[in-house]
């Protein structure tokens, strides 16, 4: 009772300091979260319609084959798909978090020592990834509303659905619960497994770990045993146990596939030739290589993204029914990497702005600085985007519907355009970045003036 008392005392004040150091974190949960969120509460609400209708493979068969489709149910792709939009969004604001509690680690430490405990710490931890979830969740609610509305008539197209706009209560509760579990998982959990480290953080003593390299890839495990974790709470809620269970053993190869496909891919930036005659261009691969997490987060939302775009593009190309939805549903998938790219793009410019207030110091351009940011975003989405669109292509062929009437140029053109849309979100979520370096004086960066924590 004695510790509840403290810990009720404490956490207004360290609540408040929070808010005041890293007041960007409150804008990035909604940048991050809302549109993850409006996404399931959208195709929850068609799913919640679909799941009691049969429907014939040759309708779907571009998504999945007609023996997994069977399992999974339309319903369950619905579901499916709006979970990994919100998984974008909290992957996002994790790294966000992560760089802030990072950031904190010597605060933490002093608070530890001063006699809080570990577990006060950690529930003041939680108290602030709880506050994120919420707001996040509350603007993505309101938005998911408007989404319902406005993707309603192509969804009744595709779908086949009566006339007749309703609302159901369940997919709002169903979706406020799962957006906090995940934003608990993503950004709390492994927040507490960064700020509860050993006391001699505070000596700078370097972490020493059972295995070489866990620190690099243990926030990829986590997040796949999370991914399998939400995809399991949320098909058996939504679309019942059966199907819930083959949405979770798919979710979870492809989670394996698109971490392992971002992990190699980051390596291969770090190989990239930096030649002394192409100054940019090596800083721009230095830049990817140091700063890993967000790199390897960001490979893996542009892969998804594309691959998403790829497969409905080839839909809407080579089916027989109207399928615009399914480009709502990659458009909102799309929208969700653009708000990674931006946290990234913030996080990276953030531990860097010493270093570009230093270029801008020595008589670089402003434009030479903002092409170094689009160098890095463009890398990583090409090869990201490259990878998708190769991943849809694959994925078409292998199911087979629909082949016949796409040309193997038609194929290429769609590869090429899904390259350049993940390119464009890219770039487009990198412009408040930019927009912001324009503003900052060299002066104030050489001071380490901050100027996205307030």
């Amino acid at each position: 009772m004695n510790q509840m008392r403290r810990l009720l005392r404490l956490a207004p004040g360290f609540l408040a300091a929070s808010v005041r150091r890293d007041w960007p974190l409150a804008a990035l949960a909604l940048l991050c979260l809302a549109p993850g969120v409006a996404a399931l509460v959208a195709w929850l609400q068609i799913a919640w319609r679909v799941r009691d209708l049969s429907y014939s493979a040759a309708q779907f068969g571009w998504i999945l084959p007609p023996a997994l489709l069977s399992a999974v149910t339309p319903a369950g792709v619905l579901v499916g798909t709006g979970l990994v939009t919100l998984l974008v969004g909290c992957l996002g604001l994790s790294n966000a978090y992560l760089a802030s509690v990072e950031r904190r680690l010597d605060d933490l430490a002093l608070l530890l020592n001063l006699g809080l405990s570990r577990l006060e710490l950690t529930a003041l931890l939680l108290l602030e990834a709880m506050g994120l979830a919420l707001l996040g969740t509350a603007v993505g609610i309101l938005l998911g509303l408007g989404l319902s509305v406005v993707s309603w008539l192509p969804a009744r197209d595709y779908l086949g659905l009566e006339p007749g706009f309703r609302l159901s209560l369940e997919p709002f509760i169903i979706a406020a619960l799962t957006a906090l579990l995940a934003t608990l998982l993503f950004v709390g959990v492994t927040g507490i497994s960064t700020g509860l480290r050993p006391l001699t953080v505070m000596g700078h003593q370097p972490r020493k770990h059972w295995m070489r390299d866990w620190g690099q890839w243990r926030f990829s495990t986590l997040g796949i045993l999370f991914t399998a974790a939400l995809t399991a709470l949320l098909g058996i809620l939504a679309v019942g146990w059966r199907a819930g269970i083959a949405l979770t053993l798919l979710a979870l190869a492809l989670a394996l596939a698109l971490n392992a496909g971002s992990g190699l891919l980051t390596r291969f930036y770090w190989r990239l030739p930096a030649s002394d005659s192409r100054p940019l261009w090596a800083l721009a691969v230095q830049g990817l290589a140091r700063h890993r997490r967000q790199t390897t987060g960001l490979t893996l939302a542009m892969t998804a993204g594309a691959m998403g775009v790829g497969l409905a593009a080839l839909g809407w190309v080579g089916g027989d029914v109207p399928a615009t939805f399914p480009l709502w549903v990659a458009a909102m998938l799309l929208v969700a990497c653009a708000s990674l790219v931006l946290t990234a793009s913030a996080l990276a410019a953030l531990e860097r702005r010493q270093e570009l207030g230093l270029l801008a110091a020595l008589g670089a351009r402003r434009g030479r600085v903002r092409r170094l940011i689009l160098l890095e975003n463009g890398i990583v989405a090409v090869a990201g985007g490259a990878l998708g669109a190769a991943l849809a292509v694959v994925l078409w062929w292998l199911v087979g519907s629909g082949a016949a009437q796409i040309t193997g140029l038609a194929v290429v053109v769609i590869a090429l355009l899904d390259v350049l849309a993940a390119l464009a979100s890219a770039w487009i979520g990198a412009l408040p970045v930019l927009w912001l370096i324009s503003r900052q004086p060299p002066a104030a960066s050489l001071r380490d003036q901050p100027w996205l924590t307030g």
